[in-house]
């Protein structure tokens, strides 16, 4: 995570409390024309292993839908706008603003005024909607093994990572046979092959014949290396690429 000054608390004692109440007062013109009740909203964890966007993200939804303002998160057509808008897309950035962790704030920052914008901002930073991604947690369900014999701990670990494969999966973006096959591939073989194929997977829709292809490229080149190293010359041979793990 960044560690620009105004990103974290520097004070682990004033950290965002886990649900903050929020009480907001919509414009004269907004579609909700009463005061806003005072709900608990979880406050969003920075990205990362533990963030906690799906639920966040449910729950938040739930709430600017009950309030009449979640049209401002379903469009982005000017003409579809509501004359309510304005003042409920003031809502939206005001409501999201104070339930972020302040780690959250540099994807928000450049929609500090469309609450839309800073709604998918948030989305495309806790969601690795990646090949990798996906690759990830394929791999997850399938090397995790239970510890110890509480089956109902790992039973509860295995749906979490259900749940965060299943939110990347979408009828655009369907999990496919290939998806597996290349998590499996990626999970066969040392992590120094890995790293040839980091690039592509930080691309969306890669298939396998593409990492087939570059782990085949791979091979030749090793072997021409081989070949070059073991050979008579008159000077060093020449500089390789390093290929580093992600």
């Amino acid at each position: 995570m960044s560690n620009d000054n105004g990103e974290h608390p520097s004070n682990t004692a004033k950290d965002p409390p886990a649900h903050l109440t929020v009480t907001l007062e919509p414009g004269s013109m907004s579609s909700s024309n009463q005061k806003t009740s005072a709900p608990r909203l979880p406050v969003l964890n920075p990205p990362g292993p533990n963030t906690n966007y799906l639920d966040w993200e449910m729950v938040v939804e739930a709430y600017f839908r009950h309030v009449k303002v979640k049209h401002v998160l379903d469009t982005s057509d000017i003409k579809l706008r509501k004359a309510t808008w304005s003042d409920d897309n003031d809502l939206i950035c005001a409501t999201i603003l104070q339930i972020i962790d302040p780690a959250n704030n540099r994807y928000v920052r450049p929609f500090r005024t469309d609450g839309r914008g800073m709604w998918i901002a948030l989305a495309e930073a806790h969601q690795d909607t990646s090949t990798g991604g996906k690759v990830y947690w394929i791999r997850k369900l399938l090397i995790a093994r239970m510890e110890g014999d509480n089956i109902d701990s790992h039973i509860d670990t295995m749906a979490k990572y259900h749940e965060r494969l299943n939110a990347l999966v979408t009828p655009e973006k369907p999990l496919t046979p290939d998806d597996v096959h290349t998590a499996a591939l990626l999970g066969s073989i040392p992590k120094d092959w890995v790293a040839c194929v980091s690039n592509l997977m930080n691309q969306e829709g890669i298939k396998t014949a593409t990492i087939v292809s570059a782990l085949k490229n791979e091979s030749i080149r090793r072997q021409s290396q081989g070949d070059i190293i073991s050979a008579p010359t008159s000077g060093p041979p020449p500089p390789w690429p390093q290929h580093q793990l992600p």
